[in-house]
């Protein structure tokens, strides 16, 4: 039967959930996929809103000693394509209806949002105002297509199941990596230096993590095995390299977020995470534990120091727990991707929390399909220079 998953993006004090129905879906979960379509088990990653740089966090424990405490948390029951030009996709809806909680006044939060989508739906760029300002057909690309990020220029990087890609909002195609047969792609993250980070998931737990040009040319790899025999999409979902130069990496199957260093040695195992893992400035860990329906914050020393479980905000039952965003006022947006779960069909897609749990955003658009993630794009979004996500 298929499962829902909950899709989380990395942002303090304020969480966003992005839910969606029941079925199957791309980008969230390792456990049987719905039909139709692989969940977005397989982690994509992200970049920063324009003119930010795109790496996670300030300080934090990465080269720390290998620690793994799940007693913290409750048990959960390559070729190179150039220079392609996208056809247009079909006008974009007229608007997209962003709701906003009923225990405060409308309009009191706003924001201006890329999304990622997995299974179902599509890529987008949703304004303030709640009109979908640019939207793209990325799951013709292979049915997920869980971490977008605009840069600086506009444009949007992302990954997409066989692969991942930078293109103009015109549909230009500015660079395109095709990864071998049989290998996954879910993660994308724009890094300072103008490339790009990929995590390219091979069989038996073998992993690649690529650092791409801007040509689109694969300049360093770390490789990475956690053996297991894991198959390709049950690997990775977002993968993020860390201000120290280290490597988050989560596993869909084992729900477990591993830090490697850039010899490919794991420093650290945290008690969950199956879709992304943030570092931030505190030195603390943002992370989305999937279909154990829950987001926790953890210290150097794997202490839960923040937690959001399946039911503690009403309304916004957590199916697969994806996508996440901290943001600079300590809020949390966190998406609540639908593929592994049997959820309200009217639940948001994405909702951002305050630190005592307080919701004060929600995106809920039936246009959008199954949100996965999403980059929040406002210019007061970015932390230090950063995108948290």
């Amino acid at each position: 039967m298929p499962r829902t998953f909950v899709c989380l993006r990395l942002v303090h004090p304020i969480i966003l959930l992005f839910g969606f129905a029941a079925g199957a879906g791309a980008g969230c979960a390792a456990s049987q996929p719905p039909e139709g379509g692989g969940p977005p088990d397989a982690g994509s990653g992200g970049a920063g809103t324009a003119g930010a740089s795109a790496t996670g966090g300030a300080t934090g424990s990465g080269g720390a000693a290998a620690n793994d405490d799940a007693s913290t948390i409750p048990p959960v029951d390559a070729a190179v394509d150039h220079g392609a030009t996208e056809a247009s996709d079909a006008a974009p809806p007229d608007t997209a209806t962003v709701d906003t909680p009923t225990d405060r006044p409308p309009g009191k939060v706003t924001h201006r949002v890329l999304s990622s989508v997995s299974d179902k739906g599509m890529m987008a760029i949703v304004g303030a105002d709640g009109q979908i300002e640019w939207q793209y057909d990325a799951l013709s690309l292979g049915g997920e297509a869980n971490d977008a990020w605009m840069l600086a220029n506009g444009d949007i990087v992302f990954a997409y199941k066989s692969g991942a890609r930078q293109m103009t909002q015109a549909k230009q195609v500015v660079w395109n990596y095709n990864a071998p047969a049989g290998t996954e792609v879910h993660s994308s993250q724009p890094l300072p230096d103008g490339n790009t980070l990929i995590g390219e998931a091979h069989d038996g737990g073998l992993g690649l993590l690529h650092e791409i040009d801007q040509t689109g040319k694969v300049i360093s790899t770390v490789t990475i095995n956690v053996g297991g025999g894991i198959a390709p999409h049950n690997q990775f979902r977002e993968v993020r390299k860390t201000p120290q130069g280290t490597y988050l990496v989560t596993y869909l199957q084992t729900n477990k977020a591993m830090e490697f260093d850039g010899d490919g040695k794991m420093l650290r195992q945290f008690p969950c995470g199956s879709f992304v893992a943030v570092r931030l400035p505190d030195g603390n860990t943002l992370i989305s534990c999937g279909d154990a329906h829950s987001v926790i914050e953890v210290d150097p020393q794997n202490k839960v120091v923040w937690q959001v479980n399946e039911t503690d905000v009403p309304g916004n039952r957590l199916g697969f727990a994806a996508g996440l965003q901290r943001l600079p006022n300590g809020n949390t947006v966190i998406c609540n991707w639908p593929g592994h779960f049997a959820m309200d069909p009217h639940q948001p897609q994405a909702f951002e929390l305050s630190p005592d749990k307080k919701v004060v955003w929600e995106l809920n658009n039936a246009q959008l399909g199954w949100v996965s993630n999403l980059e929040v794009l406002d210019p007061d979004a970015v932390v230090g220079g950063v995108v948290l996500r």
